[in-house]
């Protein structure tokens, strides 16, 4: 999976896999999160806003299956 570094005071980077439909979240304290059964449009969304801590905590966090990685 390709990450793509973010400008964030919590995250370093995400990516997507568009076949399984899974995030991947790097924070800067090194922990790497992962999403289950996240649309598309999502991914797009996290890498367009301007506070990706924000979009974290309102669109992902807690409404997807998450796994610690």
């Amino acid at each position: 999976m390709v990450h793509h570094p973010v400008r964030s005071s919590r995250i370093a980077s995400i990516g997507y896999d568009e076949r399984s439909a899974t995030l991947e979240i790097r924070f800067l304290d090194r922990r790497t999160l992962r999403y289950q059964h996240v649309p598309a449009r999502v991914y797009n969304d996290f890498l367009q806003v301007v506070s990706k801590g924000r979009f974290y905590d309102g669109v992902v966090k807690g409404k997807f299956n998450e796994v610690k990685v």
